[in-house]
């Protein structure tokens, strides 16, 4: 896991002091090493901060070069299957200076061009620069695990891990982007291939790009297909255990320590579970709160007794809660909702502090495997009245009663019902005309784009969810929040070889009679306490209404009375009186705008108006 930056100039060069600034910006995905590479006078550079994980060797640093010379690589990520590979390229003639998987990508990009992304078992993002056809070839794994920005301005093409590495090039001018950031207040993150910042945009996940004389062409190298024939439910069941010891034993790979993020919840048990079959001795790390309602340290304890693991704990406190919310911008450098990434934050410095570089979550598995409550919503039947408890007809479907739904047109706007925060309406009522009128679309079209309707409606929930969601809110969290720290956070889950077993596995028998995770459950309970299995997943969140709310309205008053969003046109002159009424015509909307406006103000004041110091009041006390 590291940080990765390259431009590609057909003007004037980025001076090489500069390149070097906006490398160092990277430092904290890359502690243990630092390398830049320029190419014609400068007009190419590739720069690489190194988190060393496979091959500690001097020979494995980056940018790395092919045998002649005529490709240079720099990569974020790890290949899981490179021993595999290094086989078939061996067997084909090639031969490797290095044990690292960095060699094997190389060569597999000799070997088979732009199409060896589809060989690819891994999380990666990487640029290899080709010399002869004097061309620049980006890619990013299957389920954007890792990021990737590029940006173009003026003869510059840029690409990163993280916007701060383009902002910090005097030739980009920093502005919001007004799509990014009304897309940030519907959801609370960034989705898809937009950035908060004008002129910037990621690689899709499962996408590759090629430039070549000043052309950028991007393609898409692997996409999630629904195709349900492993009808046979002992059949799917032996499919999927097999799938998930095979992932988790290959998401092992290691030349540092591995330790596993442990929740307590049954995705994250069971890759504990899975992981002390291959790794006695095991470390698992647990974050808890004081507040009981979210607190999972109990069931954590209960799975690492059962495994015997080395178990560590920490409780976040919220005492020094406006230096960390600060603190947080320095990392999340697009504006972020808060809640997750402080404890994700918690649990990777407990990692880092034991020593463990690598660490494995459970994230990916509601979505794969249906584990949301808000997808019982989407097979609720048209016919049941909405004035019935969800608890009745929910009851109903797990006596058998209830068929599948299949999805409507009606869907994509049930969808952002739970997971939206802003609708453009409320957002008209807080944000100014001038801003609205910058924005081409609706904010609920990008879920358009992405529902299939061909599908039940708990499916297509399920892969809208694994295509926005879980990509630029829960990847992008825990990418950031163990990067803070210096430890790759790899995810067994979102391996494709498991997500095409799960995708082939029916609806019926994943969502077996309205229960999530039907059968992801059966497989774990053969491994698992049964306590284990049938607890309720609190959530991997801070209890951020009962820390916030003293502190709250002062925050935003001050904050956001003259603040940068007023500046810049974005926020009505009377937002605060129209924000009272949106909290007492919708309590729920409300109380999300409070937050999200001052999750948006914090991050224009760091990254528009370059502030440093701690802007929130009190904040030093």
């Amino acid at each position: 896991m590291c940080g990765i930056l390259g431009s590609v100039d057909s003007g004037t060069p980025v001076p090489a002091e500069v390149f070097e600034g906006m490398l160092d910006t990277l430092s904290h995905r890359g502690p243990d090493g630092r390398g830049v590479r320029s190419f014609d006078d400068g007009r190419v550079r590739l720069g690489h901060r190194r988190l060393a994980i496979i091959d500690l060797s001097a020979a494995a640093a980056q940018p790395m070069a092919s045998a002649d010379a005529s490709l240079w690589l720099t990569f974020n990520g790890e290949i899981y299957n490179f021993r595999e590979l290094r086989e078939q390229l061996t067997r084909r003639g090639r031969h490797f200076r290095t044990q690292s998987d960095s060699e094997v990508l190389l060569g597999a990009y000799e070997e088979w061009g732009e199409r060896c992304v589809e060989r690819l078992r891994g999380i990666f993002a990487f640029g290899i620069w080709n010399a002869r056809a004097r061309s620049l070839f980006l890619a990013r794994d299957h389920f954007g695990v890792k990021p990737l920005y590029y940006a173009r301005y003026g003869a510059r093409f840029c690409f990163a891990s993280q916007p701060k590495a383009i902002l910090a090039d005097p030739a980009f001018r920093r502005a919001i982007d007004p799509q990014g950031l009304r897309d940030f207040f519907a959801y609370g993150f960034v989705p898809h291939d937009r950035c908060a910042f004008e002129g910037i945009r990621k690689l899709p996940a499962g996408h590759s790009a090629t430039l070549k004389e000043d052309s950028l062409e991007l393609r898409r190298y692997w996409r999630l297909k629904y195709e349900p024939d492993l009808v046979d439910p002992a059949e799917a069941a032996a499919r999927l255990r097999g799938g998930l010891v095979d992932a988790v034993r290959s998401n092992l790979v290691s030349d540092v320590p591995v330790g596993c993020f442990l929740s307590g919840g049954i995705d994250s048990s069971l890759l504990v579970g899975l992981a002390h079959e291959s790794l006695p001795g095991l470390r698992t790390f647990t974050v808890g709160f004081h507040e009981r309602y979210s607190d999972e340290r109990d069931y954590a304890r209960l799975i690492a007794r059962h495994f015997g693991t080395l178990h560590e704990e920490s409780v976040l406190e919220h005492e020094g809660l406006a230096q960390r919310l600060w603190d947080m911008q320095e990392y999340y450098d697009e504006p972020f909702d808060p809640d997750g990434p402080l404890p994700a934050m918690e649990v990777a410095r407990l990692a880092r502090r034991s020593d463990t570089v690598v660490a494995l979550g459970g994230d990916g598995a509601d979505e794969m495997f249906a584990g949301y409550l808000r997808y019982d919503d989407f097979n609720r039947p048209d016919w049941v009245p909405a004035g019935i408890p969800a608890a009745l007809w929910r009851r109903f479907a797990r006596l058998g009663g209830l068929p599948l739904r299949a999805a409507k047109a009606s869907d994509p706007a049930r969808y952002f019902g739970y997971d939206g925060c802003l609708s453009d309406a409320l957002q008209r009522h807080l944000f100014t005309d001038g801003f609205a009128g910058r924005v081409p679309d609706r904010a609920t079209d990008l879920i358009n784009a992405f529902f299939p309707l061909d599908a039940p409606a708990v499916t297509a929930a399920q892969y809208t969810d694994m295509h926005l969601y879980l990509v630029d809110h829960i990847l992008c969290k825990v990418d950031r929040a163990s990067m803070a720290h210096g430890v790759e956070a790899r995810v067994p889950y979102l391996d494709p070889e498991l997500a095409s077993i799960a995708f082939r596995i029916p609806l019926s028998i994943q969502y077996r009679n309205g229960e999530r995770k039907a059968l992801l459950k059966a497989v774990a309970a053969e491994r698992l306490p049964a306590a284990a299995v049938t607890s309720r997943k609190k959530g991997f969140s801070a209890p951020l209404l009962a820390w916030f709310e003293p502190h709250l309205d002062r925050w935003n008053s001050e904050l956001l009375r003259d603040g940068l969003l007023q500046q810049l046109d974005i926020l009505r002159p009377d937002w605060m009186p129209r924000l009272a009424g949106l909290r007492e015509r919708h309590p729920l909307a409300g109380a999300r705008a409070r937050w999200l406006l001052l999750a948006g103000e914090l991050w224009a004041r760091r990254w528009i108006s370059g502030a440093k110091s701690n802007p929130i009041p009190g904040a030093a006390a």
